[in-house]
């Protein structure tokens, strides 16, 4: 079987904190198949994985969308698909208008010009990731006479209170399959959408590379905890914040590294200040991969007190968590979505409550107070990684997957 021609639609390719895209990218490429990647904006000036340099799918920087022009493929080609076009448009506009996307007009351009792109490239099968406008995108572009399409659903994407409902069982009810991260997702998803879409959502773990993160056997710096995420309410980094404070308060010396970026980062460093934690926490900014490899090797523990936002939002498959169980890190979290599954529910990890302070700094102690009970979810996890989140394995489900669409369904262009 030959592998099929497959894009990868995405809002921006590369980007630091989805190193789940670039994971799974190189994964298929091992599997076999070469995905190309279409990215509808610039990426941001920010630091690159170094993996980066291992992939070789062809990148495209789409046309910013506002250069976007739809006339030359409405009026160019050969007359029969013109027409064919015209009075697909002529079906979409009324029937897409009705979920009220405020930015429908652009994204409806954006598909026409992507349709005559995907004709120039042979395109066989979208992919997107996120239920968001590059879906929104790829849906439209299908219903206007394009390849088919799945996608990938996370979490701000089904889970924020701005999601429309209707147009999430659009999106999936039109796919030929789309997956999501977690069980936790598929309830989620399964009490919101109606039967046919239900019918299309199949879960995939997101992977990582075993082998780059590799169980650190010594070396490891005594009393030091890492945290990794994006400085954003859902993390709850304020939360281990205070958690330190209440641990140097009792007496117990530790310090703390930062790593990330986001809109929340004068708060945090305020709130650094305001409690006196300058000389025990660093916020060392984004940071590529192999820094986080780096810096996983010589932590004590890794924590993500994760919550859920006021807006809904809250993560669900959290990619740092996986590194750090294959790391052989011991870590503290809470039963946010998709988080028990990664933790065994405690076997695998510490489960605190959400916003807990007191239980987050008690776990804190346990773990750095505990070198065999360190010692025991370090094996626990790492054997759980290797069981369930290999990227290699859970790629090749997902190739194995684009193969089968590719097969099944006729393609236009």
């Amino acid at each position: 079987m030959s592998a099929p021609r497959i894009a990868y639609l995405l809002k921006k390719f590369p980007r630091l904190s989805e190193t789940f895209i670039l994971n799974e990218l190189l994964g298929l490429e091992r599997a076999g198949l070469r995905p190309s990647v279409l990215s509808r904006r610039t990426p941001d000036d920010e630091p690159r994985h170094p993996e980066l340099s291992e992939l070789r799918a062809d990148v495209e920087l789409l046309p910013p969308a506002r250069s976007v022009d739809p006339w030359s493929v409405l009026f160019g080609g050969p007359e029969p698909e013109r027409v064919e076009l015209l009075a697909r448009l002529g079906e979409v506009v009324p029937e897409f208008n009705r979920y009220g996307h405020e930015r429908l007009p652009s994204l409806l351009a954006e598909a026409v010009a992507l349709l005559g792109r995907c004709r120039e490239l042979g395109v066989e099968h979208v992919h997107t990731h996120f239920a968001t406008d590059s879906a929104l995108v790829a849906c439209l572009l299908h219903a206007l006479g394009g390849p088919g399409y799945s996608l990938t659903l996370h979490a701000k994407d089904i889970y924020r209170s701005t999601v429309d409902p209707a147009l999430l069982d659009r999106l999936l009810r039109d796919s030929r399959f789309s997956v999501t991260v977690c069980d936790a997702n598929v309830a989620w998803i399964a009490e919101r959408v109606g039967d046919a879409a239900r019918a299309r959502v199949r879960r995939l773990y997101n992977g990582v590379d075993l082998e780059l993160h590799g169980r650190a056997r010594e070396g490891r710096e005594p009393d030091h905890v890492l945290a990794v995420g994006r400085l954003v309410e859902k993390k709850g980094f304020d939360l281990l914040l205070r958690a330190v404070r209440r641990l140097l308060d009792a007496g117990r010396s530790l310090r703390v590294s930062l790593v990330g970026e986001g809109e929340q980062r004068p708060a945090l460093e305020s709130l650094v200040a305001e409690l006196g934690l300058g000389a025990h926490v660093t916020l060392l900014g984004a940071v590529d991969q192999r820094g986080v490899r780096a810096l996983m090797d010589r932590a004590t523990l890794f924590a993500l007190p994760c919550r859920v936002g006021d807006d809904g939002n809250r993560d669900a498959l959290p990619t740092v968590l996986l590194e750090a169980l294959g790391h052989g890190l011991p870590c503290v979290s809470t039963p946010v979505t998709g988080v028990p599954e990664i933790l065994d529910h405690g076997s695998a990890g510490l489960l605190v409550p959400e916003d807990d302070e007191a239980a987050l700094a008690d776990a804190v102690r346990r773990l750095l107070d505990d070198a065999a009970l360190r010692a025991g979810l370090a094996d626990a996890g790492r054997a759980r990684a290797e069981r369930l989140f290999d990227v290699s394995t859970n790629t090749r489900v997902l190739a194995d997957w684009f193969r089968e669409v590719a097969v099944q369904v006729p393609q236009r262009c």
